[in-house]
C-alpha cells in the first residue's frame, strides 16, 4: 500500500527542523529572486542616490567617505571597494544585503522556536509584506532600522534563550547593529524602544518560569537578580559601543574642514527644511522683525540655496526657533493626529496588515498572550507620535511597523496546550492540527490577494512619453507617501526622461542647474542604482540647485569648475554658460536676484524637454 505524501517525504521536514537558518535563507532567497526578477528594483527616494553620488566622485572631486546621513567610518570601506571595483553601486549593495539578512535573521529567529505550519505561515506573510520595502524600494532608514532590529533580537536571543552558539549570535548581532546605526545612528530611537520592550518580556517569562519550576509565587532570589543585571548591563554596553562609534565618525569627518563646514551648515538648515512647516500667517509678525517677508520665507523653507550674507547662521537659527514657536502655538489634537493617519492610510498600510495578522496568530496560539496586542498599540502609538511632531513619513512608519513585527516574530512561543491545537483533521492520509490548515489556508488565500501586485504594469512600456511620465510623476514623485505602484512602476526598463538627461549631456556650452523640487525625485530614475553614478557628472553635465549637499565639499568643487560664486550660486544665474531647468519656483528666484543683487535681470523660456522649462535668466 502507497504511503501517505506527507509520509512519504516526512524524512524531508525532519532534515528541515534541524536547519532553521537555512530554510530562513531559501525563504528569503526565493523573495529576493522573484523581486529582482519582476521588479524594477530602485532607490525609494533620492537621499540615496545622492549620498552614493557623494561615494563615487559625481562632484567631479574624487571618492568622497562622506555618507551624509552616515558613519564616514563606514564611507571609508565603501570607497575602498569602489576603488576595487568602480563600476558596482556598493552601497545599493550594501543596503540590499543588509535587507536580506535582516529578514533572513527574523525568520531563523522565528523558526529556532519552532517550525510547523503555523510557524511558515507566520514567516510567510512577514516576508511577502514586509521584504517588498527590503528588497524593491531601497531606502536607508528602512534599511538601517531593519538591521539594527535584528541584530539587536539575535544578542537578546542569545542571552535569554540560546543553548549553544551564544557568542556567534552576540558578534552577529552586533555586527549588524554597528552596520545598521552606520547607515543612519537616528534609527537607534526607534529600534531600541522595541528592544526594551521584548528585554523586558524576556524578564517576565523568565520570572514566569521560575515560578513555574518551584511551583509558587517566589521572590527572586540574590542569583536571579544578578543574572538580569548582568543581561541589562550587556545590553548598555553594546548600546554604548553604539554611540562611541557615532561619536567617532562626527569626530572623524569633523577633522575635514569642508566637512566641518557642511555639518554645522545642515544642521541648521535640517531644522527649518526637515520638519513641518508653519503657515506664512502664523510666523508674518516674527518674520517682519527680523525684516524678513513672503519670498524670504519660500526661499529658506525650500531646499535652494541661500547667501549667508543675506541669512547668516543667526538667522536660520532664529528661523528655526519661530517655526518651532508657532507649532507650539498651534497643537496637533488628538483627533488631528488621527484625522492624519486615517488620511494616510496608515490603519491599512500592507504592513500593518501583517501586523494584524501576526498578531492574532500570536495571541491565539501564544503561551502568553498579552505581549501581541501590547506591541500593536506600541507601534501605533509611535507613529502617532511621529505624526504629532510632524515627522509623518512613509520610511519611518513602515520601519516602526517592521520593528513591532520583528519582535512579535521573534518572541512568538508557540503552545502546544491551546484549544486550537487539540482539534485535528485528516488532510492526505494523516491527523493534522485544525489550527494548521485554517492557518495554511488563510495564508494562502491572502497571498492571492498580495500576488497580482507582483506583476508589472505592461501597459505603460508601449504608451507615449507624455501618458507614461504622468504615471510616473503621480507614482514616484511623493517620496514621503505610501503609493502601491511603487512597487510596480517600471524606471529600470523605461527610463522617464532620458530626452532631458541626453540634452543636457549633449550641450557642451552650458551648465545645466535643475531646481531641486522640480528633478531630484524623478531624473535619478533614470540611472541603474546596481551602477554608481558617473564620475564628474554632477560637474560637467548638470546639478541640482540646492539640496542635502548645500556647502558640501564636492558641491563647492563643482560650482567653482564651473566660474560660479560656490556660497551664492544665485548670483550665477545671470551667468550665459548657466541654464536653469525649473518647474516650481522659477519666479521666486527671478524675485530674489532682482531684490538682492540685480535690479535689471530678466528671464525668458529658452526650451522645454521632457516638459520641464528650462529658462535663461539673464541682465
Amino acid at each position: 500500500m502507497e504511503k501517505p505524501l506527507i509520509s512519504k517525504y516526512s524524512h524531508i521536514y525532519t532534515n528541515i527542523k534541524k536547519h532553521p537558518l537555512i530554510l530562513a535563507f531559501l525563504l528569503n532567497l526565493f523573495a529576493l529572486i522573484i523581486r529582482l526578477l519582476v521588479f524594477d528594483v530602485k532607490y525609494e527616494v533620492s537621499d540615496d542616490y545622492i549620498t552614493d553620488a557623494v561615494l563615487s566622485g559625481a562632484f567631479g572631486n574624487g571618492y568622497d567617505p562622506d555618507l551624509l546621513f552616515g558613519n564616514i567610518i563606514l564611507g571609508y570601506l565603501l570607497v575602498l571597494l569602489y576603488k576595487l571595483i568602480p563600476t558596482i553601486s556598493f552601497y545599493f549593495v550594501l543596503l540590499l544585503v543588509l535587507g536580506f539578512i535582516s529578514s533572513t535573521s527574523i525568520v531563523f529567529l522565528l523558526f529556532k522556536k519552532k517550525i510547523n505550519f503555523v510557524t511558515i505561515c507566520m514567516s510567510l506573510v512577514f516576508v511577502d509584506f514586509y521584504t517588498d520595502d527590503l528588497f524593491t524600494l531601497i531606502q536607508f532608514t528602512k534599511v538601517a532600522t531593519a538591521s539594527g532590529i535584528a541584530g539587536g533580537l539575535l544578542i537578546l536571543y542569545s542571552l535569554w534563550e540560546a543553548k549553544s552558539h551564544r557568542y556567534t549570535y552576540i558578534i552577529a548581532g552586533l555586527v549588524l547593529m554597528i552596520l545598521g546605526t552606520m547607515v543612519r545612528f537616528s534609527v537607534i530611537y526607534i529600534f531600541a524602544a522595541f528592544l526594551v520592550f521584548v528585554f523586558i518580556c524576556y524578564c517576565f517569562r523568565y520570572i514566569y518560569n521560575q515560578n513555574e519550576t518551584t511551583k509558587k509565587n517566589a521572590h527572586l532570589n540574590r542569583d536571579d537578580i544578578l543574572l538580569l543585571l548582568k543581561r541589562f548591563l550587556v545590553c548598555v554596553l553594546i548600546i554604548g559601543i553604539l554611540f562611541i562609534l557615532e561619536y567617532l565618525g562626527n569626530w572623524l569627518s569633523n577633522l575635514n574642514e569642508g566637512h566641518k563646514e557642511f555639518n554645522d551648515y545642515s544642521y541648521l538648515r535640517y531644522h527649518i527644511t526637515d520638519v513641518a512647516t508653519p503657515t506664512y500667517k502664523d510666523v508674518e509678525q516674527e518674520y517682519d522683525e527680523l525684516g524678513l517677508d513672503y519670498l524670504d520665507f519660500v526661499m529658506l523653507n525650500s531646499w535652494s540655496f541661500d547667501d549667508r550674507s543675506i541669512y547668516s547662521d543667526e538667522v536660520l537659527q532664529r528661523v528655526a526657533e519661530i517655526h518651532q514657536s508657532a507649532k507650539d502655538n498651534n497643537p496637533t489634537y488628538a483627533y488631528d493626529v488621527l484625522r492624519i493617519m486615517s488620511e494616510r492610510r496608515v490603519f491599512t498600510y500592507p504592513a500593518t496588515i501583517a501586523i494584524y495578522i501576526l498578531a492574532l496568530f500570536a495571541f491565539v496560539l501564544e503561551k502568553k498572550h498579552y505581549y501581541s496586542p501590547i506591541l500593536v498599540f506600541i507601534s501605533l502609538s509611535f507613529i502617532a507620535g511621529f505624526v504629532f511632531w510632524g515627522r509623518n513619513v512613509y520610511r519611518v512608519e513602515w520601519s516602526i511597523l517592521f520593528c513591532a513585527a520583528s519582535s512579535l516574530v521573534s518572541c512568538f512561543d508557540y503552545s502546544e496546550d491551546n484549544i486550537f491545537s487539540k482539534l485535528k483533521t485528516n488532510v492526505l492520509g494523516k491527523n493534522i492540527r485544525l489550527i494548521s490548515v485554517i492557518v495554511l489556508i488563510l495564508t494562502v488565500e491572502l497571498l492571492v490577494v498580495r500576488l497580482p501586485r507582483a506583476y508589472m504594469s505592461k501597459s505603460y512600456l508601449n504608451s507615449s512619453d507624455k501618458e507614461y511620465y504622468k504615471y510616473f510623476v503621480d507614482t514616484m514623485l511623493y517620496s514621503g507617501e505610501y503609493i502601491p505602484n511603487k512597487l510596480s512602476c517600471p524606471t529600470v526598463t523605461r527610463k522617464p526622461c532620458m530626452n532631458l538627461i541626453n540634452y543636457m549631456k549633449e550641450d557642451t556650452e552650458h551648465f545645466y542647474y535643475v531646481d531641486f523640487g522640480t528633478g531630484i525625485q524623478t531624473l535619478y530614475f533614470n540611472y541603474d542604482p546596481w551602477i554608481r553614478p558617473e564620475q564628474g557628472m554632477f560637474c560637467n553635465d548638470y546639478a541640482f540647485f540646492g539640496g542635502v549637499t548645500m556647502r558640501h565639499p564636492g558641491e563647492i568643487y563643482a560650482l567653482n569648475y564651473n566660474e560660479c560664486d560656490p556660497y551664492n550660486p544665485f548670483k550665477s544665474l545671470v551667468n550665459d554658460n548657466v541654464l536653469l531647468i525649473d518647474g516650481w519656483g522659477y519666479e521666486y528666484k527671478l524675485e530674489y536676484i532682482i531684490r538682492y543683487y540685480y535690479p535689471d535681470a530678466k528671464i525668458e523660456l529658452y526650451d522645454v524637454v521632457d516638459g520641464y522649462p528650462i529658462w535663461n535668466i539673464y541682465v
